[in-house]
């Protein structure tokens, strides 16, 4: 069982890092002009973020918004074959975004970008990515484990009733993050900015 589920983590964690590389290598080679262009990450942009007013509910709701219903969408393929091929998307996709990002910010703050893009992502990233891993975990052994297809088998009900409550569980999580990401991370970051 560990060794299946350290498997499960290398597997995930290959896919991730390839997605991360493969954005660092896109910025590299076609983004630099691109990332001297933007003021998004200038010290002008972060001057103005620190005195802004966060109104904390409504990035809360923003957050929730956006985010569950891709988890709803990706629990669902967890009842199709294409379970898997959505979670390894899913981390590719978030390696790709976050390789983009870090590269993006390294480009143009050098060192100083890369702690700021760990401030923002400091509580959440504690929350969010365990939750994941174990969430793309269920997903991906959910239709390898389908007994709950078959009538005639007595696990069957018990099993989809235990990925029933995975979605449950990680709506939770997520709504964990989000709160950390609303009202915990603004404040957070704003200390850190202050001292780049």
């Amino acid at each position: 069982m560990w060794k299946q589920r350290s498997d499960v983590r290398k597997r995930f964690l290959t896919v991730f890092l390839s997605g991360f590389a493969a954005g660092v290598l896109y910025m590299v080679v076609f983004g630099r002009a691109v990332v001297h262009e933007t003021t998004l990450l200038s010290r002008y942009f972060f001057s103005k973020y620190q005195q802004v007013e966060f109104a904390s509910g409504e990035l809360l709701f923003y957050i929730l918004k956006s985010r569950l219903g891709a988890v709803t969408l990706l629990w669902l393929t967890g009842f199709t074959i294409f379970g898997r091929m959505a979670a390894f998307l899913t981390l590719t996709w978030t390696g790709l975004a976050l390789g983009v990002t870090w590269t993006a910010a390294a480009m143009k703050l050098g060192f100083a970008g890369i702690l700021v893009c760990l401030a923002a992502s400091l509580p959440q990233a504690l929350i969010y990515v365990p939750a994941a891993v174990w969430f793309l975990r269920k997903v991906c052994e959910m239709w390898e484990n389908r007994e709950w297809k078959s009538p005639r088998h007595s696990g069957g009900r018990a099993g989809l009733w235990s990925y029933i409550s995975v979605l449950a569980a990680g709506i939770l999580l997520f709504f964990l993050g989000a709160w950390a990401e609303s009202y915990v991370n603004p404040l957070f970051l704003k200390t850190v900015l202050k001292n780049i």
